[in-house]
């Protein structure tokens, strides 16, 4: 392991050479062409509801999953939904378009393999993210708070490039951060000169995903470093802070994250205002989990 521990940071070392990585995976996983036939329907001012089921529906799979999701505690919506126009209706085109992304990118990678990390805790830890982000979007009365979730819901999903592309390196890691009580990203950054979160926010750009999405991948542990999505990126900084904080499921980080204070004041939130947060956002963490889980 530890040769090809050194083969690997040869081949993908180096700030210079996350495009080299991403390059790699892009030639075993990609988004299905339903992302992309919704995305060129919203960017059209003249498309229609009926134009939006039409694409969703000929992917059956995709249209129950996201029936599931809308009839679950995430949403909270009094009445059943039942049809997938009454979900466009209801949820929006542009939030439809980023659940279908989510249960994609879940589906893509879940085939890919990844022996060395225990995928269900991986997304328990995910979704517990992105509800716990779009938690408190509502509890700091931002607009749209829903649209933190996918953000949340994907903010690892560079360390999933790293357990496909990088075996050798991550079993040194993960060898390294038990001996020296370290955190995971830190010693990935020590390694390659980059984090997972980078890795994950330039596979989704190259994906073309939009920035609101990506840029607070990218910065979840420097939110600082965000320039048009701050609130989004301290949202999933927080979220990931305490989620890793409660245990619930894991990543690979193994101990408690710093919190940072410049998140905390683009919210305008208080730490201990973040358990109340937590439970409130208790229950619709477990349902989206079960919905997601049974995938």
């Amino acid at each position: 392991m530890a040769t090809q521990k050194r083969i690997e940071i040869m081949d993908f070392g180096g700030p210079n050479n996350i495009d080299l990585l991403v390059g790699e995976v892009d030639k075993l996983v990609s988004l299905p062409d339903v992302y992309y036939r919704l995305e060129s329907l919203i960017e059209n001012p003249s498309s229609s509801i009926s134009d939006f089921s039409k694409v969703l529906s000929s992917d059956p799979d995709l249209c129950a999953r996201l029936l599931s999701l809308a009839n679950s505690a995430f949403y909270s919506f009094p009445a059943s939904i039942e049809t997938v126009d009454k979900a466009i209706q209801i949820i929006g085109v542009r939030q439809i378009r980023e659940l279908v992304l989510a249960t994609s990118i879940i589906k893509v990678f879940n085939k890919m393999p990844l022996g060395m990390i225990n995928m269900r805790s991986f997304w328990e830890h995910s979704v517990a993210v992105g509800v716990m982000a779009k938690s408190i979007g509502q509890y700091c009365n931002i607009s749209q708070p829903e649209r933190f979730y996918v953000s949340g819901l994907l903010h690892d999903i560079g360390r999933l490039v790293f357990f496909i592309k990088l075996p050798g390196l991550m079993h040194e890691l993960l060898i390294q951060r038990e001996a020296r009580e370290e955190y995971l990203y830190i010693l990935e950054q020590e390694s390659l000169g980059y984090t997972h979160a980078e890795v994950g926010g330039r596979l989704l750009e190259n994906w073309r995903v939009p920035l609101s999405i990506h840029e607070p991948i990218s910065f979840h542990h420097k939110p600082e470093g965000s320039l048009e999505f701050t609130q989004v990126t301290a949202a999933v900084h927080v979220a990931d802070v305490w989620v890793n904080k409660h245990q619930v499921g894991s990543s690979g980080e193994r101990f408690a994250i710093p919190l940072s204070d410049f998140a905390l004041e683009q919210l305008n939130l208080q730490s201990y205002e973040l358990d109340e947060i937590w439970v409130l956002a208790e229950d619709a963490m477990k349902d989206v989990m079960a919905q997601f889980l049974a995938q």
